[in-house]
């Protein structure tokens, strides 16, 4: 979900007055964003409906626990067992791996806080108030924490962000895509140049949210894909070594 958040639909082109919506977005060679050639096709409707539905799966409750499924800056609100507690969320993610929360209750109470941690986020790390977290924090899962939280309390999460490949599957090995952290990094090229592994993993952040590779044709410039407006983009890339 939060994949394509970040990969697609964020990164979508405007709805037009006329009806005109963004269809798809390719995934070759040769990718590039477009609208539907007609007006007011079903995505009109679907695709602000799917972006709204992000903000109410942020956060989910029962009984006994909050999980944060997304890292977004928010406050989330809610009465546990008849004492009110908010939630306030804050960080630059998923350009950063550094997320923070504060929690603020009427008292203190007994209650299960579960953050989400992705499968790529090996060696994650929560702090509680200053103090590093001991229990492991495995990727994949939730990482619970059980205690009698107290107003001011502060979780400190972090995400490494290392540069990673993923393969378009396992029969094409050597069609990679590079990813950091959630966001998948696209190509802004209109060669299909052969790289190595090693020169895509060693992406250099170029500031003001984009990347570079160093290629024998000179610096390639990487984007994620809010980032892409009309430029030709390979979300794949053929490596060698």
């Amino acid at each position: 979900m939060e994949r394509v958040m970040y990969n697609t639909v964020l990164g979508a082109k405007p709805l037009q007055a006329d009806g005109r919506t963004f269809y798809y977005s390719d995934y070759n060679f040769e990718g590039r964003k477009v609208y539907s050639n007609h007006r007011w096709p079903c995505c009109s409707g679907t695709l602000p409906q799917v972006a709204t539905d992000y903000r109410i799966n942020t956060y989910f409750r029962d009984a006994q626990s909050v999980f944060v499924n997304l890292y977004i800056p928010s406050t989330l609100h809610w009465t546990h067992q008849g004492i009110k507690v908010s939630l306030v969320q804050k960080g630059s993610y998923p350009y950063d791996g550094a997320i923070e929360f504060e929690f603020a209750l009427s008292k203190p109470t007994d209650l299960f806080a579960n953050l989400r941690i992705p499968a790529w986020a090996e060696g994650a790390s929560i702090s509680l108030n200053g103090k590093r977290w001991t229990d492991p924090v495995p990727p994949g899962t939730f990482a619970s924490l059980r205690r009698e939280w107290k107003d001011g309390d502060h979780l400190e999460l972090e995400l490494p962000m290392r540069m990673r490949l993923e393969a378009l599957d396992a029969r094409n090995p050597e069609t990679v895509a590079l990813l950091r952290g959630p966001l998948v990094l696209f190509a802004v090229t209109t060669s299909a140049e052969r790289i190595s592994r090693q020169q895509l993993l060693n992406a250099k952040d170029a500031g003001a949210g984009k990347w570079q590779v160093a290629t024998a044709r000179g610096p390639m410039t990487m984007l994620p894909f809010t980032a892409i407006e009309d430029e030709q983009y390979s979300t794949y890339l053929k490596v060698s070594g």
